[in-house]
This record gives C-alpha cells, sequence and structure tokens, in this order.
C-alpha cells in the first residue's frame, strides 16, 4: 500500500511542478515584444535605492519596461517633472506631494519605498556659538523651501521653544546647503542625505548635528498623474514588480546593492554606506503614510504655506490597485 501512495504522490507533485512552470518563471522570462518606454524623475540616493537597484539590475527590463532615468538633487525638482509633462513616474517625499495636492494637482502614491526617522537633521557651525538646539535662535538657516526639511526644520524648532519667525530663512537647493555651511554663508541647515552626510564630512569637528527620531520619518514614494494611471495600470504593475525585485536582492545583498547604488550614481561609497543602516528599504502602502500627510497639511495650513484651508482625503490620492494585485500584504491602508 505504502509504494502505491508514494508513486501517487510522485505523480501528482511533477504535475503540480509542470503547470506552475509557466507562471512561476513568468517573471523572469523575456516578455514578448518590444519594451515599454517610459521615464522616471529620480531624487537623490537613499530615497531612490530600490528604483536604482530596478534600473541597473535590468529588473524594469524583466518586466518589459525601458526606463529613461532623470537626476535631480530634490523629490521636489522630480516632482516638478512629473507635473510638467516631461516624466511619468517620479520618486519623491512626502512633504512636496502633500504641497502638490493641496495645491489641487491630480497625482498618486503607487508605493513607498524608503523611510527613515534618521535621515534628516539640523546640522551646525561650533564657531558661531551653536553648541544646543536652543542656540540656533536668531541664527541664519538654510533649507530647500517645499520640502521635509522644511518641515523637520519647523517640527524642530517648535519642539524646542521657538518658532520660524526666531530665525532667519535662507531657500538653498539641497546641494548647495554643504558649500554654504562651510564658507559661513549660512549658520546652520536643515537637510537630507546625502547632502546632510557631505556637510557634516566638510565640517569635521567645527559641525554639530542635531537629530530627532521621534518627530519625524521620512518617506520616498513613487507617485504618478491619475490620468497616466487611469489610462495604463498595467505599467504601474510592471512597475512595482520590478522594484519588489529590487527589494529582494538589497534584502539579501547589502554590501552588493550598496556598490552598485554606489556605481549607478557615481557617489562615494563611504558616503552611501554611512546612511545605509538608518534607512528601510521596501516597497509599501502603510497607514503611516496618511497620518504623515494629514499631519504635515495642517502644518502648512498653520503657516500659510498654502491657500488651501482643509486637509484633503487622501485615500483619493494613493493608488492601492496596482501594489495590491502583485503583493497585498504590502497595502497596509485602512480604507
Amino acid at each position: 500500500m505504502r509504494p502505491l501512495l508514494i508513486r501517487i504522490a510522485v505523480v501528482v507533485s511533477a504535475l503540480a511542478i509542470s503547470a506552475c512552470f509557466p507562471a512561476c518563471g513568468r517573471t523572469d522570462n523575456k516578455p514578448a515584444g518590444p519594451p515599454e518606454k517610459l521615464t522616471i524623475a529620480y531624487n537623490a540616493p537613499p530615497f531612490t535605492v530600490l528604483a536604482d537597484i530596478a534600473q541597473a539590475q535590468g529588473y524594469f527590463r524583466s518586466e518589459g519596461l525601458e526606463v529613461t532615468p532623470l537626476f535631480y538633487s530634490s523629490g521636489k525638482a522630480a516632482l516638478d517633472e512629473l507635473l510638467e509633462g516631461k516624466a511619468d513616474f517620479a520618486t519623491v517625499a512626502e512633504t512636496p506631494i502633500m504641497f502638490a495636492i493641496m495645491n489641487g494637482q491630480k497625482i498618486s502614491i503607487v508605493a513607498g519605498i524608503q523611510s527613515s526617522d534618521r535621515n534628516a537633521a539640523i546640522v551646525a557651525r561650533k564657531d558661531r556659538g551653536i553648541s544646543t538646539a536652543r542656540d540656533l535662535k536668531a541664527k541664519k538657516i538654510g533649507v530647500n523651501l517645499g520640502t521635509n526639511g522644511e518641515f523637520f526644520m519647523d517640527t524642530f524648532l517648535a519642539i524646542h521653544g521657538m518658532a520660524r519667525q526666531d530665525v532667519t530663512i535662507v531657500d538653498l537647493k539641497p546641494e548647495e546647503i554643504p558649500k554654504a555651511l562651510v564658507s559661513g554663508y549660512i549658520d546652520a541647515a536643515s537637510a537630507w542625505s546625502p547632502f546632510l552626510g557631505q556637510a557634516q564630512k566638510e565640517l569635521g569637528d567645527k559641525g554639530v548635528t542635531f537629530y530627532d527620531e521621534d518627530i519625524y520619518i521620512e518617506t520616498s514614494n513613487v507617485v504618478a498623474t491619475q490620468a497616466s494611471i487611469r489610462k495604463n495600470p498595467a505599467r504601474v504593475t510592471k512597475l512595482l514588480r520590478a522594484l519588489l525585485k529590487a527589494e529582494e536582492f538589497v534584502m539579501h545583498h547589502p554590501s552588493e546593492a550598496q556598490k552598485i547604488v554606489a556605481d549607478f550614481r557615481h557617489m562615494q561609497l563611504d558616503l552611501l554606506g554611512g546612511m545605509w543602516a538608518n534607512n528601510t528599504f521596501s516597497v509599501t502602502l502603510d497607514q503611516s503614510l496618511l497620518l504623515s500627510l494629514e499631519d504635515e497639511s495642517q502644518w502648512a495650513i498653520t503657516n500659510r504655506l498654502t491657500h488651501a484651508t482643509k486637509i484633503p482625503n487622501y485615500l483619493n490620492f494613493i493608488y492601492l490597485g496596482g501594489l495590491t494585485s502583485v503583493k497585498p500584504k504590502a497595502v497596509r491602508i485602512i480604507r
């Protein structure tokens, strides 16, 4: 009796394996027909690690996408390219997304790809009399307005009993911040990696950095216009499958992933490695994203940084269908 059962089990297993072949290997096979061309506007690593890996490792192409990358120093600039019709997708932190939606733009987040509670900070010059957070009062602080750097700065100041009116704000591009600090043009800056790391390195022991992991968690997200998603939802699914492959690669080969990103972006490996551990790289749609967007909307309204007076229903600006179709467990948003 037992040999018969074994033979039956072997036959059943063989049938199951053969049936799985077409489906199990589908995403790794070369897609039929020419690849679909699209353009992605990227901000800087570490925000874009998964997108960088998907591009450098050929995961986009394996899903039938031929991606042209456009590189920018901030997610705000990348989002502007999307809104101007020069890119199909953009990678951007939640703050510029919030401002765009509050200003009436019809965009949707298709996935988060990075998060960190230690990627934004205030870096300052000690020789300007700054050794504690309270010493920032009446100082000149550089920040890229309309970004998460501005939100972090305002929140940090409030936690320490100050308001933005208590400092002089200088609007700078992210890549201008390290030089502005070293030259003494500004006393401090609210910055994020990799520009935060560059500023710290150039200031050396002349600088001091203020972190606060409890007041802000930044996220990087992939966004597209709602019209383009409606027109081509299959393209979103392909993009997400490629990013999920990149997530797996980063999880299992972190050292190799760092080298690939550094080479792909032509940046110093030690600079990238120094910030890597402070970040989580995963493809998700999480409830915390909704809360962040709502909190930042209230901040923007209170400080009159937008003409809008009401917080939008951000569920209307998150596209759940794509990620739900490829990895439903990664969607953790209450509808």
